[in-house]
């Protein structure tokens, strides 16, 4: 006669989430992140495309691992409606020491293979649902102080 094997419980917590999406609402799918950077004595800058998401540096910016790529949004609405989308272009984000900041100039709105710049009229389809996407120009100065920047961009939609 053999014994059973002794029996092991382990417990594990993990989180849930969802999202309640009303009729006309506009939803967050990607950050515009422009990854790690390594600046330089020399200015430069980190490009993402809002066509591809293809991120490039030019001046004394070198690329580094990190997460980067454009912003990407879903605007939902009602079949085959119309929507005036907007973001400015420009904005700043601020390094967590609250003092050091980097301008993010030439943001463009995005869908597809096409770059609107700030601005485009949208038409939402027989599923009331529009995706688009965002990028822009990261300027990054000469010896830039390392850390964590962060910022927030107001996008506008005006459903007609």
């Amino acid at each position: 006669m053999t014994s059973a094997p002794a029996v092991f419980a382990q417990t594990a917590d993990a989180n849930g989430r969802a999202v309640t999406i009303g009729p006309l609402s506009v939803v967050n799918i990607a950050d515009l992140e422009f990854g790690n950077i390594i600046p330089s004595g020399v200015p430069g800058s980190v490009f993402i495309d809002t066509r591809n998401g293809n991120r490039t540096s030019t001046g004394g910016v070198t690329l580094a691992s990190g997460a980067a790529g454009r912003g990407n949004f879903i605007i939902y609405g009602g079949p085959n409606q119309i929507v005036e989308i907007s973001i400015p272009g420009s904005m700043t984000v601020t390094h967590t020491n609250g003092t050091d900041n980097m301008n993010i100039d030439r943001m463009a709105i995005g869908n597809g293979n096409r770059n609107f710049r700030t601005f485009v009229r949208g038409f939402l389809g027989t599923l009331g649902i529009y995706q688009l996407t965002v990028g822009g120009r990261l300027n990054v100065d000469g010896d830039q102080e390392a850390g964590l920047y962060s910022g927030t961009f107001v996008m506008t939609v005006d459903y007609l």
